[in-house]
């Protein structure tokens, strides 16, 4: 089946946030908005109609994971990632950042040091901030148009004693798919430490150019037991409303520690109906739609790269290896973070994501979500041009 991936879906009046919510974040909500990481594609139609099925049923009320949850996730991984792991590894989680949360409880204690390699997804900064743990940061280093780890400074942190690495695997904002000797350096730093390393991969199914994703977990016996997968289906397959995502443990302790947290500590295991039937759909039936919507993915980015080196030099972007989420830098603008900003908003009339979020590496950089048709690519880059050509070397 050809999936239409052109098609304009009018998701204003849905309470969509990338578009409802627009107003409060931007001041306006005619901008063009290229923020909020869902896509702006169906969600696939095998997924709405086994939702349909379900909603044949009259009643809604408390249900099991079942052993078929648990199959379709262990069975896609094999399938996507090559990674054979038993059922009983698998907790549920509504989401990857309250399972990061329900992690960092599990392991920490106030004021307890965790890893973060900036500029990244930036829950990273809140669900250690907001528990009273402390951030420490091993910032990625830019070398040309890669960034890479910067091993040095992490043995640094190590040191300090920190007791979690949140990892972001492929990397959120910057667009990486780590190689296997870089995650495998990482990981074995992080056991000589007695660090765990908390892989965050809910992006590992978007690989952009035939990429391939390596699940940090995967590396080793001995990684696998000092890793914490975290994985879900929304991103995939644009089901975020449906609040589903999977921890992955091998390590009884670990995964005895965080189950405790989940269900005894903030009850947060049971999630919804549909989530689960969403998610078993999607990883049953997703390998064609994903396939297709990887060629898809892969020619808007590349696209859009075209069109910032030939026509925006000024720009910058980088090697982009994975996610829909294009990192640029606006650094040679000779504006100020803040100039930057609002140019976007009141002249472009785009809604992206503010660098800044991001942490240490991201003023006067900006995330541009690229999952969209391509009409409404080229839409955005001509808005860009209108703005910033004038600053073009």
């Amino acid at each position: 089946m050809k999936y239409n991936f052109d098609e304009i879906v009018e998701r204003r009046g849905t309470d969509c946030l990338k578009y409802d919510g627009m107003a409060k974040f931007y001041g306006s909500d005619d901008n063009l908005p290229m923020w909020v990481a869902d896509m702006d594609f169906r969600t696939p139609d095998f997924i709405l109609d086994a939702l349909k099925k379900r909603l044949e049923h009259p009643v809604l009320g408390y249900f099991n994971h079942t052993e078929r949850f648990r199959q379709a996730i262990s069975s896609w991984v094999l399938r996507r990632h090559n990674w054979r792991i038993d059922n009983d590894w698998i907790l549920f989680s509504p989401g990857v950042v309250p399972a990061l949360a329900a992690i960092v409880l599990a392991f920490t204690e106030p004021h307890d040091k965790i890893i973060v390699q900036p500029p990244v997804y930036h829950p990273f900064f809140y669900v250690i901030e907001n528990q009273n743990r402390k951030i420490i940061e091993n910032p990625l280093k830019l070398d040309g148009e890669n960034y890479l780890f910067d091993f040095e400074d992490l043995e640094m942190k190590l040191k300090e004693g920190a007791k979690l690495l949140i990892l972001s695997n492929p990397h959120n904002p910057v667009g990486r798919c780590w190689k296997p000797e870089e995650l495998r350096k990482l990981s074995e730093m992080c056991l000589a430490y007695n660090c765990i390393v908390v892989s965050d991969e809910i992006h590992s199914d978007l690989m952009i150019n035939g990429n391939r994703h390596t699940v940090t977990a995967n590396l080793s016996p001995e990684i696998a037991c000092n890793t914490i997968t975290c994985m879900a289906p929304s991103k995939t397959f644009n089901m975020a409303g449906l609040s589903t995502s999977e921890i992955i443990v091998s390590n009884e302790g670990y995964r005895e520690k965080i189950n405790h947290v989940l269900t005894d500590g903030i009850h947060i295991h049971c999630g919804n109906i549909f989530g689960d039937v969403g998610l078993i759909a999607a990883y049953e039936n997703g390998d064609e739609w994903l396939a297709q919507l990887l060629d898809y993915l892969t020619e808007n980015v590349n696209y859009a790269k075209r069109f910032i080196k030939e026509k925006l030099p000024v720009l910058k972007t980088f090697n982009h290896e994975a996610t829909y989420l294009l990192w640029v830098d606006f650094s040679d603008c000779g504006l100020t973070h803040a100039e930057l900003a609002k140019k976007l908003v009141c002249e472009a009339h785009l809604a992206l994501n503010d660098g800044s979020i991001f942490g240490r590496g991201g003023a006067k950089h900006f995330r541009i979500n690229l999952a969209c048709p391509k009409s409404t690519v080229t839409e955005a880059l001509i808005r860009l041009e209108k703005t910033f050509s004038k600053y073009n070397p």
